[in-house]
């Protein structure tokens, strides 16, 4: 499997593993999760949120910084931000296993 990676900010980008690795450069970076892949297939929802998971609250990123998340195969990320790099990272059907659809 190939791994991709990002450079710059991106927007509601499909993410076919379930994590990530970013890092940032010079500048603070926040990112959001959109619950777009199973089992909810509904990018209303937010992975990061406040206990309501239709209010998106984005984290964030510290400067000169790398960390691993969990997005989910299928969801949508994005990124806000200069300097930063994100790569897909661990598998394509892991996050999926045992998902009823």
């Amino acid at each position: 499997m190939a791994i991709t990676s990002y450079a710059g900010a991106i927007s509601d980008t499909v993410w076919t593993t379930d994590k990530a690795q970013i890092t940032s450069g010079s500048n603070a970076l926040t990112f959001q999760v959109k619950l777009a892949g199973k089992p909810t297939s509904d990018d209303t929802n937010f992975l990061y949120n406040d206990g309501t998971v239709t209010s998106s609250v984005p984290r964030v990123i510290p400067a000169n910084s790398k960390i691993d998340i969990y997005t989910g195969v299928g969801n949508k990320v994005t990124i806000a931000g200069a300097n930063g790099t994100f790569t897909e990272v661990g598998t394509a059907s892991s996050a999926n296993a045992g998902v009823y659809d």
